[in-house]
This record gives C-alpha cells, structure tokens and sequence, in this order.
C-alpha cells in the first residue's frame, strides 16, 4: 500500500513537472508565432494576409478535398511530370487563394486550440542569406503502434518583416 502510495505521489510530481515544463517552453516561444496564433485564434485574415509571403509553400491545401484529391490521383496516373509540376508550382498558394479556399478548412478552431495547446518546438535557421523560423507542433501524439506526428510552421524574413510562408506536416 505504501509502495503504490509512493508511486502515485511520483507521477502527480512528474505530471506537474511536466506541465510547468511546457509551460516555460511556451513562455520562450518566439513572438512572431504567439502573434500568428492571436490572428488564428481570432479569425483576423486581414492580419494574417498581411503577416503572410506572397505564397504559401502548402502540400496538404492540394488534397483538401476529394474533389482536389481525385484530381491528384488523375495527375499522377496520367501526367509524366506530376511531381515536378507539383513541388516546382502547385504547393505554392498565392495568398489570397489560400485565404479564400484553404484557411478555414486548415486554420479551423480545433487545429487553431490543438496549436495553442501542444508542444510546440523552434529553430532558426540561416541559409544562403535567407533567416527563417521554423514551427513545430505535435498535433498527433506518440502511440505504442505510431510515431506520432508534427505539424511545420515557416515564417521568412522578408524585408526586416517575418512572414509566414510554409505550412507542412511530419512525417
């Protein structure tokens, strides 16, 4: 009895420490993502318009829908260059496309409070004179049968401005 006793204060410990832990992590979160998800969490596509590149580099906004799906698949079986096509032009969505017909099936309040919510991960990187900032959210939590998954978040420096420019998924 004093052994389980012993064991259930551990984890009550270990799940506080645990917490306070993502909590200071979310405390060091950089403020351009705390900004973007303000914009989220309040559906302001004017702010996010603006806080956004010209294009946003998406993979998932080309299968959003079974229609959009169909159309991949029918690309796929029967255009020779569908990967090119692709990854050198489709996956980027000029802004206003992504705002009009991809925001609100992706950006919906569920995934928008699972990215508050979650542990969240950052790097910033400098490439060829290029700095970005890179988002990372475990949407899909680690099972014994799955390695879980993350959501990606991309944010460019354009003009001493960060802009979001890149949204993908891992794995």
């Amino acid at each position: 009895m004093k052994l389980r006793l012993l064991l259930y204060t551990l984890l009550i410990v270990f799940c506080f420490s645990c917490k306070h832990e993502k909590k200071q992590v979310a405390e060091e979160l950089p403020s351009q993502w705390i900004t973007f998800l303000n914009h989220l969490e309040t559906n302001d596509k004017v702010a996010f318009k603006k806080a956004s590149g010209q294009t946003i580099y998406c993979y998932d906004c080309l299968e959003n829908t079974p229609a959009e799906m169909e159309k991949m698949n029918l690309m796929r079986d029967t255009d020779s260059l569908w990967y090119d096509k692709i990854y050198e032009n489709l996956v980027y969505i000029p802004i206003d496309s992504f705002i009009q017909n991809d925001y609100d099936v992706f950006f919906n309040p569920k995934f928008v409070q699972l990215l508050k919510e979650n542990e969240t991960l950052f790097r910033y990187n400098e490439e060829s004179g290029i700095k970005r900032l890179h988002i990372y959210v475990t949407t899909t939590p680690p099972t014994a049968f799955f390695e879980g998954g993350q959501h990606s978040f991309s944010f460019t420096k354009i003009n001493d401005e960060w802009k979001f420019t890149e949204t993908s998924t891992i794995p």
